[in-house]
């Protein structure tokens, strides 16, 4: 190999140098009636010896917000429970049950999930769609280290106590979304991830481009019905119009699945019913910080006219993209 000019210079730190390893829990719950919704995140990352983890709620339109960083916890694997004490997830039946309690100064938060809809994971995904790029390889830039991505349904109910005293019982749905592996966020470029409930149906779906690729995307999902749990085959996701904080009006999913049955979703974001912002991977080496946002929203199946609910978390770097 021949040198060059610079080769006795410091170099360009290259991206690998910024690969993380964590492993990420994301809860979200939605009580449309009493305009209540929100996500709690947990990432453990052992290589910086932490665990963050966040609460944000809104509520009839305030936002409470509740976030810490621990230190790595000594007794990690197959623990029962993740959190700080105040915030924490107790894993209760596998796959069926679970609980999300927040105890903090603004309020009392408790969340019992059930299942809704069976466990779907990725790497089914990964299996029926060999030909396109995926999710996790772009997040890990094509580290080829092994990668695990489940999502689930489920439906809860809970209690909510505000500190002037209001109580609010709970009744709705909320997802579940658990990752184990490298996540190199740091270069993402824009993403979404979304799940869209229906009566009798329910899907999920995410996209991304990378900082360092930003013309290559990719995508994953799932969709169940009374046919069965499947993986989807063409994700299509546009976004439209654009709002002050940077969010899209409207964004517009067309899906198809491995029979070649189509399915096309309108979500009105524009009048959602809540939204809370989401921090992910901690900002540092004077990197920009990722905008991301929680948007709690209603929907639209076009093909029947059916009405449903849904999460569309919107992000991007303000860097690299402008809204």
């Amino acid at each position: 190999m021949s040198a060059t000019l610079y080769d006795d210079r410091p170099h360009p730190v290259p991206l690998f140098a910024y690969l993380r390893y964590k492993e990420n829990w994301l809860w979200h719950f939605m009580d449309v009636e009493n305009r209540v919704c929100g996500m709690a995140h947990f990432s453990y990352e052992p290589l910086f010896n932490r665990a963050r983890m966040s609460c944000n709620l809104d509520v009839r339109g305030t936002v409470y917000k509740y976030a810490s960083e621990i230190p790595f916890p000594e007794k990690f694997a197959y623990a029962g429970e993740i959190g700080d004490g105040k915030l924490r997830v107790l894993f209760r039946e596998p796959q069926k049950t679970f609980e999300l309690h927040l105890d903090s100064d603004d309020l009392s938060l408790e969340v019992y999930y059930q299942r809704r809809g069976p466990l779907f994971d990725f790497d089914a995904y990964e299996k029926a769609n060999p030909d396109k790029p995926q999710v996790f390889a772009l997040m890990g830039l094509n580290s080829r280290m092994p990668h695990t991505h489940h999502q689930q349904t489920l439906d809860m109910t809970g209690s909510l106590r505000l500190k002037n005293g209001e109580q609010i019982a709970l009744k709705g749905f909320g997802n579940r979304d658990h990752s184990q592996g490298v996540r190199c966020d740091n270069i993402t470029r824009t993403h979404t991830w979304s799940w869209l409930l229906f009566d009798d149906k329910n899907f999920a779906a995410t996209d991304i481009t990378v900082i360092d690729n930003p013309g290559l995307l990719a995508a994953g999902g799932y969709m169940y019905d009374a046919t069965g749990l499947r993986a989807l085959k063409d994700i299509d996701v546009e976004l439209r119009g654009n709002m002050a904080d940077g969010m899209p009006e409207t964004v517009r999913f067309r899906f198809a699945d491995p029979a070649g049955q189509t399915f096309t979703i309108s979500a009105d974001i524009a009048n959602r019913l809540g939204y809370v912002p989401l921090s992910g991977e901690k900002p540092d080496s004077g990197l920009a910080e990722y905008l991301c946002i929680d948007n709690f929203c209603r929907c639209t199946l076009e093909e029947t006219g059916e009405r449903g609910y849904a999460m569309i978390q919107v992000g991007y770097n303000p860097e690299h993209v402008s809204r």
